[in-house]
């Protein structure tokens, strides 16, 4: 079964230049995203899975992965001290759907922030 979990905003739409996207485009996610969420990252599946509507709502950073063109919407947990990302990808059928869930180790975050492949959302 299929669900909305979340829209992309108009802020992060122009803050990585998303032009085939429009506003309140809906973020899905499908039983299978669950599971491979679930089987191929089980830490993070269970302590942040109730947080993905949140973490696509209010990111602390997002970008464009250039190995894939997916785009991460990543929130910080500062408590834990976790960059927890979501991975967003487009089908063929021109829908997007949540297709991963992970964290970033502190370094590789830190990196992508100063090469500007994330970007930092104002609050």
């Amino acid at each position: 079964m299929t669900k909305v979990i979340g829209y992309f905003k108009q802020s992060i739409i122009d803050i990585l230049n998303l032009k085939d996207i429009s506003c309140d485009t809906p973020i899905l996610l499908g039983e299978s995203n669950v599971e491979h969420m679930k089987n191929r990252h089980p830490y993070e599946f269970d302590k942040y899975f109730s947080d993905i509507s949140e973490i696509i709502a209010e990111p602390d950073y997002v970008g464009i992965n250039p190995s894939d063109n997916s785009i991460g919407f990543v929130k910080v947990y500062y408590i834990s001290g976790e960059y927890v990302r979501v991975a967003v990808r487009v089908t063929t059928k021109g829908q997007y759907f949540a297709k991963s869930l992970h964290s970033l180790s502190s370094y590789n975050a830190e990196r992508y922030i100063e090469r500007g492949t994330l970007k930092k959302l104002d609050k």
